[in-house]
């Protein structure tokens, strides 16, 4: 990824990712929900750079995003979907995040290869049609799986899954490990565990 817009947007992000992470160290849990609606709680760059890759490898065309933030994420999914031929569909519940999201997607200029989506993610995914042949699953955590349930169904052949904040951090684990045990009992799934950034959990759909 060269483009001086798009570089130029992601290197704003990261000084503030890197500024977020620290501040996140050193709270409590506790003290970590009264901010959490003001942080971008991206993914990270070296996230951002496998998903970007990743999906460009998989060549997938619909592509959802669970948790848009402020559009992290977002950019890498949509530079990709611009070279696969595809398009994202993005759902936050936050009206103010995604108004940021809207406009670091334009200025990235990649707005013609976003769609926007605002509400509760269950809700969202009842009502959007499939099939996905992408998804990052990025939201409040006790939702991936309510939110797995909802669009499981919808999976493409070959479909890829990435739900992001297995390892990180530590006082998840516990609800993150019961997503891993969720997807990895489905028949038709495999699904990995991959040590990068915040820790992955990766979900490949049988193509048979």
């Amino acid at each position: 990824m060269k483009e001086l817009r798009i570089v130029n947007v992601l290197s704003e992000f990261d000084a503030r990712l890197e500024a977020e992470q620290n501040q996140l160290k050193v709270l409590s849990p506790q003290e970590r929900e009264k901010y959490l609606d003001e942080m971008m709680l991206a993914v990270g760059l070296q996230t951002g750079e496998f998903l970007n890759m990743l999906l460009k490898t998989q060549g997938g065309k619909r592509i959802l995003e669970i948790g848009t933030s402020v559009g992290y994420s977002t950019i890498w999914l949509a530079e990709a979907a611009r070279v696969n031929g595809g398009r994202v569909t993005t759902l936050e519940y936050v009206a103010t995040k995604q108004a940021q999201a809207v406009e670091n997607i334009r200025r990235a200029g990649l707005e013609d290869f976003v769609d926007f989506q605002l509400g509760d993610a269950v809700e969202l995914l009842e009502n959007l049609p499939g099939s996905w042949d992408f998804i990052l699953l990025d939201l409040w955590k006790e939702l991936y799986i309510p939110c797995f349930d909802c669009f499981y169904k919808k999976l493409a052949p070959g479909a890829i899954v990435v739900a992001d904040n297995i390892t990180f951090p530590p006082d998840f684990r516990p609800i993150m490990k019961a997503y891993q045990e969720y997807v990895r009992a489905k028949p038709d799934l495999d699904s990995i565990e991959i040590d990068i950034g915040q820790g992955l959990e990766l979900t490949r759909k049988e193509i048979y």
